[in-house]
């Protein structure tokens, strides 16, 4: 039905089989299971456990049949018999077995790039195959590449985050690293900041960017077994370009790549099988998208990435924080950019200095005014450390800037934490937000 309803609603599913439903940003829809057997993208349901829907787009999917109970104001929902489920699952115990091997021999579990174009269902699948392995007490690594949404913290970051816990039903990947920390949880993700929702935007720097991600990937597997023979599902942007094709090569190379999935895409399949003909340590594995994969507008990307930096200040209403707003001198932090926008034309660089060694150099901002209502990272370099070092440095967190006093030179920051800045380094990229 596509009329909004908001009376409650039995659905009686049969065995494999889901019931999938939308819910816009400002309705909130509940589920409970009756009884049977459930699970949203791979977790369990509990029996009789009232479940919150806001700003998504869910689908409830039973192997051995339930009964739903759903209620509140949903944009679509509507049953199907037709899933892909059994070949994610076939897919789950393929990596399964590899992680079995991984264990006796002391080697590295799969890493796993999930590949498609935008809004067929990558990051779908990336949490069911985490939760399903989760579920056989393994703990694998989730990258995500998607720098337009970030997944445990801010919008234009790509992360690596060590999954020790079943993702929360409701939140998904919703839950930024700071709600996590309210939660009990231990969810630390290794960061970096782009800066930018498309990688197209500075190529150079994402690459960069993705090279420093999996150096700190491989370096944990070193480390920890669990993580090693766990292995990594890697989230993509969902460019198949030409500048997605690179960025696809690029990580494959970079993560050492051994299984490749492609989703809902045959030409981006046939593409992937033959560049990685020469390469017979790589799997290239097609499965098919979900029917209830539904493309998102601009609107609804513009509303995630705003839901998701409130919430890495201000919680959800499930876990509610408080940020602390205080006064910082401009003089005390070194604020940069870089890309294009802030970069000098190539015709006035100095004569043997090429166009892509400037993308991935920092510039200075020295107008306090162009901060106002920008997301600043921290980045995890010392007052000492030079531009390129503070470049390819982590990120501690976030902060916003929501007023400039020019005259004074002073920022009101708001963050998470109380007190002063503890790192000195920031970096802005292109998000903007009105603090409501």
């Amino acid at each position: 039905m596509d009329k909004a309803a908001t009376d409650v609603r039995e659905y009686n599913l049969d065995p494999d089989s889901e019931l999938r439903f939308e819910v816009e940003f400002a309705a909130t829809a509940t589920v409970k299971l009756l009884n049977g057997t459930a699970e949203i993208f791979g977790v369990e349901l509990a029996p009789g456990n009232a479940y919150h829907f806001s700003g998504k787009k869910i689908a409830v999917f039973t192997w051995h049949g339930c009964s739903i109970e759903l209620s509140g104001e949903c944009s679509v929902e509507y049953t199907a018999n037709e899933t892909p489920m059994d070949s994610y699952l076939n897919l789950h115990l393929a990596l399964e077995q590899m992680r079995v091997i991984a264990s006796q021999q002391g080697e590295n579990g799969p890493r796993v790039l999930i590949l498609g174009p935008h809004d067929v269902g990558k990051t779908s699948l990336c949490k069911i195959l985490l939760n399903y392995a989760l579920r056989q007490g393994r703990r694998p690594v989730h990258v995500s590449l998607d720098c337009s949404e970030g997944s445990f913290t801010m919008p234009g970051t790509i992360t690596a985050t060590s999954i020790n816990n079943i993702i929360d039903v409701e939140e998904g990947f919703g839950s930024t690293a700071t709600t996590a920390a309210s939660m009990g949880s231990t969810i630390m993700p290794l960061a970096y900041y782009y800066g930018y929702q498309n990688p197209a935007e500075n190529l150079p720097l994402y690459k960069l960017l993705i090279s420093k991600l999996a150096q700190g990937v491989k370096a944990r597997s070193a480390i920890d077994d669990e993580a090693r023979v766990g292995g990594q599902i890697i989230d993509t942007t969902g460019l198949i370009d030409q500048v997605g094709y690179d960025i696809i090569q690029h990580a494959i190379a970079q993560f050492s790549v051994n299984v490749v999935v492609v989703l809902g895409h045959e030409r981006l399949y046939s593409d992937m099988t033959r560049i990685l003909r020469d390469k017979p340590e790589i799997s290239v594995v097609k499965v098919a998208k979900s029917g209830g994969v539904v493309e998102r507008d601009q609107q609804f990307r513009t509303q995630l990435q705003r839901s998701k930096i409130q919430e890495y200040f201000y919680g959800t209403a499930k876990y509610e924080l408080s940020p602390y707003s205080t006064l910082t001198n401009f003089s005390d932090v070194s604020i940069w950019r870089v890309g294009e926008s802030s970069l000098a034309p190539t015709s006035a660089l100095p004569i043997g200095m090429d166009r892509q060694m400037s993308e991935t150099q920092l510039v200075k901002i020295d107008n306090a005014d162009i901060l106002l209502h920008s997301i600043l990272a921290v980045l995890n370099a010392d007052e000492k450390d030079t531009e390129t070092t503070a470049l390819e440095s982590n990120v501690a967190g976030f902060i916003y800037i929501s007023d400039v006093d020019d005259g004074k030179q002073k920022l009101t920051v708001l963050s998470p934490a109380p007190g002063k800045l503890l790192k000195k380094h920031l970096l802005m990229g292109s998000f903007k937000w009105m603090e409501t």
